[in-house]
């Protein structure tokens, strides 16, 4: 994966609006669909860069498998001993747990076998627990990002339902997000590349007020969602448990 991706990651995290509307809508649905024991313990998968895993931290005792040394090398110098940081990836090389809470945020996308990685952390759930997943959506988005980012997949609703049943998970919650925003994201997504010009990861902070006014639009989104599941999306975000 392009090594910018990995450096901004946190700045972006913190301040895109995009970035700040997953992360907000990712913990109000834990809050909402998790009830967390007395010294709760969580796995995050792949997110040891982000801001996320400090939201995170303060939930429960968080361990974070990262696959790429240099990032964990850079994150434990910024978080010190917030959180224990383990190198490691899907779909073997994870903690034996039980956890109760299990979260995967747009990392399944890039492993090979999604099906092992999805069976290793159902394994790794304690029973009664939370599992939370974000993944892009519909592969006909598909574009010179995702080939910079390494992804091997995009995914509907339909095949996300049909992986995490396949792999033990009951559902409580599917839903496309960044809905409102979908022509937009159609639009950036499938504008033709540059002839000659190889993929780059060039995603950035909009000006000021851009941002803002998108993250006043994913806020409303999220609202509805509290509501409603959406129809469409550039993303998918899941809920599901350990019977």
């Amino acid at each position: 994966m392009d090594r910018r991706a990995y450096e901004t990651h946190h700045d972006l995290d913190a301040r895109h609006f995009w970035r700040v509307g997953k992360r907000r809508l990712i913990l109000d649905w834990i809050d909402r669909y998790w009830s967390a024991p007395s010294q709760p313990t969580i796995l995050d998968v792949g997110g040891c860069a982000s801001v996320i895993a400090e939201d995170l931290s303060a939930r429960g005792d968080l361990t974070v498998v990262e696959p790429d040394r240099q990032t964990l090398d850079e994150v434990r110098d910024r978080v010190g001993d917030r959180f224990s940081m383990l190198e490691g990836s899907l779909p073997d090389e994870l903690p034996e747990g039980p956890f109760d809470l299990i979260t995967l945020f747009d990392v399944l996308e890039h492993v090979d076998d999604d099906r092992a990685a999805l069976a290793s952390l159902y394994a790794r759930l304690r029973p009664g627990g939370a599992f939370v997943l974000t993944v892009p959506a519909f592969q006909w988005l598909w574009s010179d990002h995702d080939v910079v980012l390494e992804h091997r997949r995009r995914y509907r609703r339909p095949e996300i339902a049909s992986l995490l049943a396949e792999a033990g998970f009951e559902v409580r919650r599917l839903s496309y997000y960044t809905t409102l925003l979908f022509p937009a994201v159609v639009a950036s997504r499938l504008k033709p590349r540059r002839p000659h010009r190889p993929p780059e990861y060039r995603v950035s902070v909009p000006p000021g007020p851009v941002n803002a006014a998108m993250t006043g639009v994913m806020a409303l989104e999220r609202q509805l969602l509290g509501l409603v599941d959406m129809p469409i999306g550039s993303s998918l975000i899941a809920v599901a448990h350990r019977r």
